[in-house]
């Protein structure tokens, strides 16, 4: 059971160094590769399911005042990691929010180019003719 508990705490530690360097990318970086980072994340998340499946397995199996200090550990971690998790999501939420504000106004600003020309001055611009074979 302890090397059961031991390939969770180490899968937390992963996830949480990982969740720490996503978060320091952030002030790091001008746009972070989003998709990369939910890819990495799901990889160990899904690791951690994995090894917390065997444990509660073992567990069921093994019962004790050792088991219930290790299941308060874990619980402790995982709200820490939960809590590491919304800050990503609040960062993650406001680059998509600058993004989107951007393109508003980038097409806002389109628009009011494009209402300058006219369609007749378009349709009038001079033509090349080539005087020489």
């Amino acid at each position: 059971m302890k090397k059961n508990f031991k390939a969770v705490e180490d899968t937390l530690n992963r996830l949480y160094d990982i969740q720490a360097d996503h978060l320091a990318s952030f002030d790091k970086q001008a746009l972070p590769d989003l998709e990369q980072q939910s890819a990495e994340r799901d990889i160990e998340v899904s690791r951690l399911i994995r090894n917390v499946d065997i444990l509660v397995k073992q567990q069921q199996i093994e019962t004790g005042a050792e088991t219930e200090s290790m299941v308060f550990f874990l619980n402790n971690r995982v709200t820490k990691l939960l809590e590491q998790n919304r800050a990503l999501q609040v960062k993650v939420h406001a680059v998509r929010d600058n993004i989107k504000n951007r393109m508003k106004q980038l097409s806002k600003g389109t628009s009011v180019i494009g209402s300058y020309r006219s369609s007749a001055t378009a349709a009038s611009k001079a033509k090349v003719i080539s005087i020489t074979n």
